[in-house]
């Protein structure tokens, strides 16, 4: 009979683990997708011309030093104008993730005699989960 009751415990604790190792698979897929809306809800926002909304996407710590209004000037007086972004991948960790991404780009004036640049080129952002929720960090 012990036999019997042993089986059971050893059962117990095998489905309490694979239940443990599920979890922890799909909370970092869910992590992921969680970082992918994010990165492609703030470049939709850039590209529709929501600065305001796409400068919410940004930590906090950055919109501590850096108004609202300081943060679109900065984006409406560069030259380099971004026409599309495609999500790659992220390497996360329980705080930080590091996105790759390719931006398409066009530039107006950026050669003599070339009147527009267009072009594609891979970033890697950084973000950083901040009271359940990603925000990109600005390169200063």
């Amino acid at each position: 009979m012990n036999k019997f009751v042993n089986d059971g415990r050893v059962r117990l604790i095998l489905l309490a683990c694979s239940l443990l190792v599920l979890s922890a698979c799909a909370t970092s897929g869910g992590m992921k997708n969680s970082i992918k809306t994010r990165v492609d809800e703030r470049w939709n926002l850039l590209f529709s011309g929501d600065l305001a909304g796409a400068y919410e996407y940004l930590s906090p710590g950055y919109r501590s030093s850096v108004s609202s209004t300081q943060y679109q000037r900065t984006v409406l007086l560069q030259r380099v104008r971004w026409t599309d972004a495609t999500y790659i991948e992220s390497d996360c960790s329980e705080a930080t993730c590091k996105v790759k991404i390719t931006l398409g780009y066009n530039i107006s004036g950026a050669v003599p005699g070339v009147k527009n640049f267009k072009g594609k080129q891979t970033v890697v952002e950084s973000w950083v989960l901040v009271d359940d929720n990603w925000y990109m960090v600005p390169k200063k």
